[in-house]
């Protein structure tokens, strides 16, 4: 049974450790009208290094995130976390990458779907001030545009989004009613549940195996920067916390100026653009912790201090495949870099 936190941890992540509160708000259940659009696009198709066209691209990895191997943001280009979301994919299913890939392009599932703007997305927009004491003010640390908002909720990067709407040039404008065409991805829980996750600290990926070993999904994450701070070998959970709020400490901001003038510790309310994102995972190593980001075009590289990033959706669909005392096992560090 998953053990919900309701305190305030420090720990010693990049942004340092969560705070929770007892009332902080459940995640509010979206609901989603769409319409199904057809595969097919009139706009011109650029290659890619894969020979696929971006339309193409974005087709095969709309198709892994629906199948639970995630891509972060889906815009159409044939990078490394598509590559090894494809070669994740095709060993879950025994297939070559070539078979593997011919499947996912030929899934019935339509690639985009057409979404109806409601007054429940219009108001999601909100604000995430940069600054630590204005962000205090704030009642969520909210998405600042409506296509951020659907960046969050379809997993596709703006610039994709508005190369699939050409007609919504002003987003600020756009009103309840209107359909906007986004790609078809994946619900936010997942019904299989995992025995045991590993880390890889080399792809910059966690996996999530069944009952009988075999791989499930994964996901691209981000580690920490100087490699001798990533918790390494066996942990497991510990503690789950939704919607987390966010403890700023100005001592784990030591070279900022800002940090230091302000002098006190600031509680930031939760919603995605929080600096933990929108769930928090406790591992067994004191202080650290899986954690979603309000940047997800960051995913997949070495960036934090110790604990392990995912795409706000991606954390969310792993925390639902997972309870506490799931096994973890990071692997895979290189060799820290010589100074």
């Amino acid at each position: 049974m998953k053990n919900i936190l309701g305190l305030i941890l420090i720990g010693a992540e990049f942004w340092s450790s969560p705070g929770w509160g007892l009332d902080n708000p459940a995640t509010p259940v979206v609901k989603v009208s769409t319409t199904v659009v057809t595969r097919t696009s009139s706009r011109p198709k650029s290659p890619s290094p894969t020979g696929l066209s971006l339309m193409q691209t974005a087709l095969l990895q709309a198709a892994l995130d629906r199948n639970g191997f995630g891509v972060g943001l889906i815009d159409g280009q044939a990078g490394s976390r598509t590559t090894l979301a494809l070669r994740d994919y095709a060993r879950s299913r025994g297939l070559s990458e070539p078979d593997a890939r011919a499947e996912l392009l030929a899934d019935p599932e339509p690639a985009t779907v057409v979404h109806t703007l409601t007054n429940e997305d219009l108001a999601s927009v909100g604000t995430a001030p940069g600054d630590w004491v204005e962000a205090e003010k704030v009642a969520s640390m909210a998405c600042a545009s409506l296509d951020e908002v659907l960046s969050e909720r379809f997993h596709v990067s703006r610039r994709f989004l508005q190369r699939l709407n050409p007609a919504l040039t002003n987003w600020s404008g756009v009103t309840a009613g209107t359909g906007v065409t986004l790609p078809n991805t994946r619900p936010t829980s997942w019904s299989v549940p995992a025995s045991r996750l590993e880390v890889d600290c080399t792809e910059y990926r966690i996996r999530a195996f069944g009952a009988t070993n075999d791989l499930i999904a994964s996901f691209p994450c981000s580690i920490a920067r100087k490699l001798h701070k990533v918790p390494v070998g066996d942990l497991t959970l510990v503690a789950f916390a939704p919607n987390p709020n966010y403890t700023f400490d100005p001592e784990n901001f030591p070279e900022s100026a800002r940090a230091q003038e302000i002098g006190r510790k600031i509680i930031i309310p939760p919603g995605p653009r929080n600096p933990v994102g929108v769930y928090w995972l406790s591992l067994s190593a004191p202080g650290f912790g899986m954690h979603g980001t309000p940047h997800p075009e960051t995913i997949g590289r070495r960036e934090s201090h110790g604990c392990f990033r995912l795409t706000n959706w991606d954390i969310t669909t792993l925390a639902s495949m997972v309870e506490a005392g799931t096994p973890v096992r990071v692997m895979n560090v290189p060799a820290e870099d010589a100074e």
